[in-house]
């Protein structure tokens, strides 16, 4: 299907590119500068994560209410342009200081996420959404994956990772400069989403539960490596094949429920318990089951939007705006969990996150039973 407004669609696309280029070297970097380079304890980092996505999650609900109140073109440029705030974790001297400058910049980030999300709604049809997330989510990743290749080979030569951090304010700027030519960007109507869309903010807070931060398995490479560039390559395997299956499920014809349970959360489920009972085989299994969780992500990015535009087509910054508050809740109780249960263990943590993927697909293959 060729899309109607495809120069819009790239556009919007374009500029996940470049955010992610440039906010998803910081992901990468946390873990190392926080616990491999501060020394701070391992369940500090879960619970910065943790206020990431939680304190995100009402960020996330409050921008997309302004984008539908406002505009979503004002409040996804406005947030786009403040996730550059990030980019100075790279000036910190601490683990505090670090920590407070990247969650104002990934606050920022869940600030525009539900806007730029009903930005692309509002310029394709019904039809060509699946297909237009799954370009979003293949270049949004894209631009990820290539920020982790250059912050793997900074620390292979080692380059200090504030370097890395800074320069990250480069790609930021590109990208709020091309949400700025996007011709879209209308009101809607603040509401709720649809009773019947409910179900779906559950089944991703279950699997938020489990969608742990990355920085986990990173943790967990580098435990059975003691290599940071070894470490960040598992990050950098899960973003590509993210990256490739996004492009594929945008593409091929199949039915979004059955997508996002089975390649989504039951997916996620099995790659989660091979973290927990295979890791100890070393780096070649991290890397497999980092591709597998990859390919689930992909699933949930593309097939999630496109499930939720059509049952809150009224308010679409509203319902993408809850969309983005459940996972993040979810995100923040189980990075709060991650974080003491990996401390004890990173099999107990793995074991637990597996458990939540489960528990949404159950929820969501009960939604496919009820027809």
């Amino acid at each position: 299907m060729a899309l109607k407004n495809k120069g819009e669609v790239l556009k919007i696309s374009f500029s996940a590119f470049f955010a992610d280029l440039g906010y998803q070297a910081a992901v990468g970097a946390l873990p190392i500068l926080l616990v491999v380079y501060f020394h701070a304890p391992v369940v500090i980092y879960g619970i910065v994560e943790a206020l990431n996505y939680g304190g995100g999650s009402l960020i996330s609900l409050l921008g997309g209410y302004m984008a539908d109140k406002i505009g979503s073109k004002v409040i996804a440029v406005t947030g786009n342009a403040l996730i550059i705030i990030l980019s100075f974790t790279g000036l910190a001297q601490n683990y505090v200081e670090a920590a407070l400058l990247f969650v104002a910049g990934w606050w920022s980030r869940n600030f525009r996420t539900p806007a730029r999300r009903a930005m692309l709604a509002e310029v394709t049809s019904e039809e060509e959404r699946k297909e237009a997330y799954g370009i979003l989510h293949s270049l949004d990743i894209g631009g990820a994956m290539l920020a982790v290749t250059y912050l793997t080979l900074s620390l292979y030569f080692n380059i200090w990772i504030g370097y890395v951090l800074l320069f990250n304010a480069v790609p930021l700027t590109i990208s709020t400069l091309l949400l700025l030519i996007v011709k879209a960007g209308r009101k809607g109507t603040a509401r709720r989403p649809r009773k019947t869309a409910l179900f779906l903010v559950i089944s991703t807070m279950f699997f938020g539960f489990s969608q742990y931060s990355f920085g986990f398995p990173i943790l967990t490479a580098y435990d059975f490596s003691h290599k940071t560039y070894l470490a960040t390559v598992t990050y950098g395997v899960f973003l590509g094949f993210s990256s490739l299956f996004g492009y594929i499920f945008g593409k091929i014809r199949l039915e979004s429920y059955k997508g996002l349970a089975f390649l989504g959360y039951l997916l996620a489920s099995i790659a989660t318990l091979g973290f927990a009972l295979l890791s100890s085989g070393g780096l070649i299994f991290i890397y497999l089951l980092s591709s597998i969780m990859g390919i689930a992500v992909a699933s949930t990015e593309t097939f999630e939007p496109t499930i939720m535009s059509k049952l809150s087509p009224e308010g679409l910054g509203s319902g993408m705006g809850a969309l983005s508050f459940g996972r993040s809740i979810g995100l923040l109780i189980g990075n709060s969990l991650m974080g003491f249960l990996y401390q004890i263990s990173y099999v107990y943590a793995y074991l637990f996150a597996s458990t939540m993927s489960f528990i949404a697909f159950l929820i969501v293959v009960s939604k496919i039973r009820e027809g």
